[in-house]
């Protein structure tokens, strides 16, 4: 995925990144790659009243909450595999399809024990999608690791590093409408030199008497400069036998992503199994 004239604009002077080595100016490699980790199954923040109604997440007034195992609902989904399918609307327009293989017990490019999902894209745009759209929607294949205990993801251990995660925290095994916590933060690189930073928080709310929300919400911002490139909310619910079934995505871009074009909205809804 290629950002539009997100070179241009996130090196200007006062986003180079000359306090950590010379006149080197972030590249747009670095918000395509943390992009596409933030996939990761993870990220979101608020939708709209609308798009939740119309979305049809059960009574979220409900008076009962019940108590779910999160951490288990999140373990299955991840070793288990997924395939959805989604409607995309708002800046960007189309269909997607989103799989992940179950995952399988390898090692990290450094050599760390890992378990391992291969994720692959595929994406299909109206008739004369924008730029940016056509190069955030573009069919891709890659790997996402994860620590093979906690299931938490993990660095793939390339070196020169790509997308470092830190800061690493199970999700608990026992959560009700109200839980929330920070998940972890990552720090992405560009020709050895940091330039984007994302933490990456969840949030728990109540759905119906038997199964609740869960939202996650990766935001990200330059490293030089803390300037905010965008939110990503993506909202699963949990179900009684603790599992997750995706539900909708919410991608909010600032106008340095998109090249100029001001702070916009792509939402994603997916087809309920």
């Amino acid at each position: 995925m290629r950002i539009v004239n997100l070179k241009k604009i996130l090196l200007s002077r006062s986003l180079c990144v000359s306090a950590c080595d010379g006149d080197r100016e972030v590249a747009t490699s670095s918000v395509q790659q943390l992009f596409n980790k933030s996939k990761i199954k993870l990220g979101l923040f608020l939708i709209p009243t609308v798009l939740l109604v119309a979305c049809g997440d059960g009574d979220s007034s409900s008076s009962s909450s019940p108590t779910l195992n999160l951490n288990a609902a999140y373990s299955s989904y991840v070793k288990g595999g997924s395939s959805v399918t989604g409607e995309i609307s708002g800046y960007c327009q189309g269909t997607k399809v989103w799989t992940f293989t179950p995952t399988y017990s390898g090692t990290t490019l450094d050599g760390k024990a890992a378990i391992i999902a291969d994720e692959s894209q595929s994406d299909l745009l109206v008739a004369n999608s924008n730029k940016f759209c056509m190069s955030y929607y573009s069919s891709k294949a890659y790997q996402v690791y994860y620590d093979p205990t906690t299931v938490v993801p993990i660095t793939n251990g390339s070196k020169p590093p790509g997308t470092v995660y830190s800061n690493q925290v199970p999700l608990p095994d026992s959560v009700t409408a109200g839980s929330s916590g920070t998940w972890f933060t990552t720090l992405t690189y560009e020709n050895s030199v940091p330039v984007i930073e994302s933490t990456l928080t969840w949030a728990v709310t109540a759905d119906t008497p038997t199964t609740l929300l869960f939202t996650t919400t990766n935001t990200a911002y330059t490293f030089v400069g803390k300037q905010l490139l965008y939110n990503s909310i993506t909202t699963y619910r949990l179900n009684a036998n603790n599992t997750l079934t995706d539900l909708r995505k919410n991608v909010q871009v600032t106008t340095i992503v998109t090249g100029g074009q001001g702070d916009q909205n792509i939402y994603e809804v997916y087809q309920l199994p």
